[in-house]
């Protein structure tokens, strides 16, 4: 109601009332049965066969499910679930194993021997390689020279062990892979995460004071566990120890205990002695360059600028795939994590000769020597690094990482024959088999041999070891027939799916002809859900009468348990050809396709039979049959597939209930059956509208309008019988439909009948012969 305020014209608009009703689709199927690939038990929508194949392969070794659903698209399908089950699949599986003990169990999402072809490489080759992965995930295939290639690639990157990260590795391949999932079981992770310097001074905290200008101060960035950059400022003159640096640092970031930063700064473990600052927290430290008076760059403040920072995760990463370096203490040197790095960096020569070398060795087997003169270093040799008047800047980890190159360099350059690529990733090196993923290689190591002075033996890292843990999953299976219970667990899974109009069970492989008792249940299932289940004879049919195998007998055995008026048989079996293997398939999934493409071009109410109902991709029926034959078996509702000097067509219409002497002649056929199905989904749908609206005339108005508009519009389309919509349907909603006690109880009710169209099966033509008039 308008609200009126001021002498003038006003405007309301109101709603019409009117409710349209769109038509549900009709010819969307549901294949359930077994596939060498895809998603066990959970039904899954495919647009064409390309699409299925990508998703459960193409392979027919499982049984029927992709001869019929290639059949289902060849021959006008659109639109498929597709449900693999099976008995007993496995899933291939690997767990990787961290050096906290945490494990990654990287699980194929496909169940089946399938899954045993995946690989994945683990690499910390990221912007943060001490708290960040990558995984990197392909299929390994034989082509048919047997030669090895790869397949449907995935690279995650930057990928974390933190439940609470966004990058969350089991969080990221459940959104994005289509290959694998994961599963994080977290060991005794680490308590403690770190940003440490990249520059050495004899004092740091010292150094960094005299850095700042009088009078001035010194800035950097900092975030704690994820948290957005705040800037840190210290005055000039503000540093006198460690502690003044960690009271500065927690006051200005409101931290209080259990959850301060601590500061220290490390002696690392050489002669002369360095120190590096190191900062520690229960949480991800990343250090960064403020926008003025910065001295994170000077300093290597953050891993951009030359430092390292640990996370708290770090230890809980699967290792790398191959052989690879680790940043840890050397059992013959004491110190922390980083000061392996600080000793390598003060014990670095620059004037190495040729009788100096380093030498990589997997117990007392040499794989690789490089002599000095194969390694060129930075000309900042170990005086530089402790000479801060030396051109080039102050002591910094980053002459360490420079010489990790000119290291990796020497090794890829080597003439022996090493069969492998070194590359570097913060301060580690990688050794990655260029014959794929491996494990080989366990307990290589780099040593020295007639090391020049000072050179600390092993100090570049500890070990080079193999990943823990198979970089190949293993254990897939494919099982084996699914079992009526496989059946009926599908059926739950299918029943969440919105829309499905026709069912078909592919012949599974090792069906030994004993499908009988998936029919009723089957059937039953699809009655539920409005659908048409697509039923056919066992093999062994391979005549039309004699004998219990025949297509007469089985059959009426068919009839029994069967919901008949939600089924229909199809007979004989069709031959395919798609890839130069000839065989003989069930005609289910073709007849499928050619429901789906009579839909399409006539209506559902269109017979999905006759001569415009070929058969495409089908090249002969396994029994041909004469006319003769064929008026045995359509009386028993068994509809035929004929071949014609026209082509081999769907030669039958009639639904499991359609036999002649059935009680039920309203379903006698199978376009009765799913017009009817599809009017009562439509208006099901469309009268939703009513619910909870007041239950008098003018709601039943409104129902009355809109089914009419919707059985008006197929009549217009020649869906019904008659000349006349009063002779083709009705729609009655009111007092005499509904009455008052109707009314009390919540309950309107709306009736529609209408007059369906049946096939003409039996054309009769009547010949009389006209003879002569005698005129009189």
């Amino acid at each position: 109601m308008v609200q009126v305020s001021y002498p003038g014209v006003y405007v309301q608009e109101i709603p019409s009332g009117s409710h349209t009703i769109t038509g549900v689709a009709t010819s969307i199927a549901a294949f359930v049965g077994r596939s060498k690939d895809g998603l066990v038990n959970t039904p899954t929508l495919v647009l064409g066969f390309t699409d299925y194949t990508r998703r459960f392969s193409d392979d027919i070794s499982q049984g029927e499910m992709t001869d019929q659903v290639r059949q289902f698209f060849l021959n006008g399908g659109q639109q498929a679930y597709i449900v693999r089950i099976g008995q007993g699949i496995l899933s291939a599986s690997t767990v990787l194993t961290a050096p906290s003990g945490a494990t990654l169990t990287l699980t194929a999402l496909s169940g089946g021997q399938n899954g045993n072809n995946i690989r994945a490489i683990v690499d910390y080759d990221t912007a943060d390689p001490e708290r960040t992965f990558n995984l990197t995930v392909f299929r390994e295939l034989t082509d048919p020279s047997g030669n090895t290639t790869t397949a449907n690639q995935e690279i995650h990157q930057n990928l974390s062990m933190d439940a609470n990260s966004p990058q969350f590795v089991e969080t990221v391949l459940a959104q994005n892979s289509l290959l694998i999932s994961a599963h994080v079981a977290l060991g005794t992770a680490g308590t403690t995460a770190i940003s440490a310097s990249g520059t050495l001074a004899d004092d740091i905290v010292a150094a960094i004071d005299t850095f700042i200008p009088a009078a001035g101060q010194g800035k950097f960035k900092i975030s704690l566990g994820g948290a957005p950059f705040k800037t840190i400022s210290i005055p000039k003159g503000a540093l006198t120890d460690d502690a003044s640096l960690e009271t500065l640092i927690n006051t200005q970031l409101a931290l209080t205990t259990p959850n301060t930063i601590t500061v220290d700064a490390v002696t690392a473990g050489t002669t002369p002695a360095l120190e590096y600052l190191q900062l520690s927290a229960n949480k991800d430290i990343v250090l960064a360059p403020a926008s003025d008076s910065d001295i994170a760059v000077q300093f290597g403040l953050g891993a951009a600028q030359g430092g390292v920072e640990i996370g708290l995760f770090s230890a809980d990463r699967p290792p790398a795939s191959g052989l690879v370096s680790a940043i840890g203490a050397n059992p013959s040197q004491a110190g922390t994590n980083i000061s392996l790095l600080q000793a390598f960096a003060a014990s670095l020569k620059a004037d190495w000769t040729n009788t100096t070398s380093l030498q990589l060795t997997g117990g007392s087997v040499p794989f690789a020597t490089i002599p000095g003169d194969r390694v060129t270093f930075p000309d900042t040799g170990a005086a530089a690094m402790r000479d801060t008047t030396a051109p080039g800047g102050v002591p910094s980890l980053l002459h360490v990482r420079d010489a990790m190159f000119a290291i990796a360099a020497a090794i890829n350059g080597n003439s022996l024959g090493w069969r492998a690529t070194v590359s570097r990733s913060g301060y580690r090196l990688f050794l990655r088999p260029n014959t794929g993923p491996s494990t080989g290689g366990a307990g290589a190591a780099f040593v020295t041999a007639n090391s020049p002075p000072g050179f600390v033996t092993g100090s570049i890292f500890d070990a080079i070891t193999a990943a823990a843990g198979s970089a190949e999953l293993l254990g897939g299976d494919d099982g084996s027939k699914p079992l009526p219970g496989d059946y009926a667990a599908a059926y739950v899974e299918l029943d969440k799916v919105d829309l499905f109009n026709i069912l078909v069970l592919p012949r599974s492989a090792g069906d030994a002809n004993d499908r009988a008792p998936l029919w009723g249940p089957a059937s039953v299932f699809a009655t539920s859900r409005r659908a048409f289940l697509v039923m056919d004879l066992d093999t062994t049919a391979k005549k039309v009468t004699n004998g219990s195998t025949s297509a007469a007998a089985q059959v009426v055995a068919l009839r029994n348990g069967l919901t008949k008026d939600h089924a229909a048989a199809y007979w004989p079996r069709v031959q395919i050809n798609p890839d130069g293997d000839a065989r003989f398939v069930d005609p289910n999934g073709t007849i499928a396709g050619i429901m789906a493409r009579i839909d399409g071009s006539r209506g559902v109410w269109k017979a999905p039979a006759g001569l415009e109902a070929d058969l495409r991709g089908v090249l002969a029926v396994e029994v041909p049959m004469s006319d003769q034959e064929n008026g045995i078996i359509n009386p028993l509702a068994l509809n035929a597939i004929r071949s014609f000097t026209n082509g081999i067509v769907s030669w039958g219409a009639r639904t499991m209930d359609g036999f002649d002497g059935s009680s039920n002649a309203d379903f006698k056929y199978v376009p009765v059956r799913r017009v009817e199905s599809f009017i009562a989904e439509s208006l099901l749908r469309g009268l939703k509208f009513a619910v909870f609206e007041p239950n008098d005339e003018p709601l039943w108005a409104q129902i009355r309008l809109a089914a009419g508009a919707f059985m008006n519009n197929l009549f217009r389309q020649g869906a019904f019988q008659g000349q006349s919509t009063r002779e083709a349907y009705f729609v009655k909603c009111d007092s005499e439909t509904t009455t008052q006690n109707d009314i009390n109880l919540g309950i309107v009710n709306v009736v529609v009948g209408f007059a369906p169209l049946k096939p003409a099966e039996f054309v009769v033509i009547t010949l009389q012969q006209l003879a002569g008039q005698v005129q009189v």
